[in-house]
């Protein structure tokens, strides 16, 4: 899970947001509130306004949803 998060930030750091999205997903699935943090993170429009997002849209739905799991995770 760490190589996933690590790379995912990688990615994120790039302005690669759907790339990133891919791999933060299949750690957050596997219980992962890090992953699950930053994958709501993805989705969420306060964070990608701040961000060159490459046509990437938000989705506050999406994010409220990842944000739950992540604080059911713990975090």
């Amino acid at each position: 899970m760490a190589a996933l998060i690590t790379r995912a930030k990688s990615l994120l750091a790039l302005g690669d947001i759907a790339g990133a999205r891919l791999l933060l997903e299949r750690a957050a699935n596997a219980q992962d509130a890090t992953a699950a943090f930053l994958l709501a993170q993805t989705y969420d429009p306060a964070v990608l306004g701040v961000r060159d997002t490459r046509s990437i849209a938000p989705g506050p739905v999406l994010a409220l949803d990842w944000y739950r799991k992540a604080a059911s995770l713990g975090s």
